[in-house]
């Protein structure tokens, strides 16, 4: 994660998470229950309602994929949004635990807020004293995208290497030329290990397009998990037998094609394609669109580091160049923001056909 990444995380924790009382709130709740483990019973659903009150209000989705693995490291990311309003719930209602037991559950969780708040607060007093968000390290009119080549798409060695460069080139390729623009308009800035992670300064219109393919294959991987989580209910009611099994896979198979060509479609619209004097456009953008989704249906993953929309809303440049790229970004970080929701609905129905 890049040091400005990284004092934005702060920045948003501030804003979200103390600012909202969070902690208070985490804190007032275990407080009372523990009161209630000796002969004291006092209610504490206000104070369960005021803290769910604010974890409702905690948009994760907005974070990059480094921001929130970060909030996972700290042990926090569990305990906020929906999620953190889960636990709580299966705390309180679900798992039918006695008092004494419950409140030491809650108030693990609030040690783990109130730890993450210290550390949160370490890192902004000792970075933002020789840093700043605004760190000027992007080409103007870019943005950071990262390529995360992991799982089955993990770079192990050199011939791994070259065929996954060659998917990248052929990716960027169809996307830039669809465009005008061309393959080396994908600069490469850093890279990371552990999972490699490519870092690239790629245009706004550029990073838009690729984060409209991403959405939307999103959307065909949901309806694909949807077809198989029926045929594991089939399954389950003992109805099934192998030509079923093998229709439900020749219309996952069927629906994967067919969102491909949607998605072209709309893409080409988008870009104001002409399929018949433009064809060569249209043919490598086809095959950008096929290999992006493959890549990310294999375990890749992509990832867009935008300005903070106070950043744009505060230049005074008013351009018509620059009023482009505003609305680019915009329509990025709502893409981005979708995303994220759909990822997390994909994982519940996988983990759903996996149990």
């Amino acid at each position: 994660m890049q040091i400005s990444e990284l004092l934005r995380l702060t920045e948003w924790f501030k804003k979200n998470i103390v600012k909202r009382k969070i902690p208070n709130y985490y804190s007032d709740l275990f407080k009372i229950m523990n009161q209630n483990t000796s002969n004291s019973k006092q209610p504490f659903e206000n104070e369960k309602n005021e803290l769910f009150e604010s974890l409702t209000e905690v948009n994760i989705n907005s974070l990059t994929l480094e921001q929130i693995k970060f909030l996972e490291q700290i042990e926090i990311l569990d305990l906020l949004g929906s999620e953190g309003i889960s636990n709580i719930e299966s705390i309180l209602y679900k798992n039918k635990l006695d008092i004494a037991t419950a409140a030491n559950k809650v108030g693990e969780f609030n040690s783990r807020v109130q730890n993450a708040v210290k550390k949160i607060n370490e890192l902004d007093t000792v970075l933002g004293k020789s840093f700043s968000i605004d760190d000027g390290e992007l080409p103007e009119d870019t943005i950071m995208m990262r390529v995360y080549f992991q799982d089955s798409v993990a770079i192990n060695d050199i011939t791994d290497f070259k065929k996954l460069s060659t998917v990248w080139y052929d990716i960027g390729r169809g996307i830039a030329m669809a465009q005008g623009f061309t393959p080396e308009d994908f600069k490469i800035v850093g890279a990371q290990k552990g999972s490699l992670i490519i870092e690239m300064a790629v245009l706004a219109s550029i990073a838009t397009s690729v984060s409209t393919i991403l959405l939307k294959g999103l959307k065909i991987a949901e309806r694909v998990i949807d077809i198989l989580k029926k045929a594991e209910e089939l399954k389950a009611m003992k109805l099934s037998n192998e030509n079923i099994e093998k229709e439900v896979k020749k219309a996952a198979k069927l629906e994967k094609e067919k969102g491909i060509n949607l998605i072209l479609e709309l893409v080409i619209e988008e870009l104001g394609l002409n399929k018949q004097t433009e064809g060569d456009k249209v043919n490598a953008l086809e095959k950008s669109i096929t290999k992006l989704i493959n890549f990310t249906q294999k375990g890749g993953a992509v990832d867009f580091i935008e300005p903070n929309e106070e950043e744009i809303n505060e230049s005074e440049d008013v351009n018509e160049s620059n009023s482009s790229v505003r609305s680019e970004i915009k329509k990025l970080k709502n893409n981005v923001e979708e995303i994220r929701q759909l990822e997390n609905k994909i994982k519940l129905l996988e983990n759903k056909i996996d149990s």
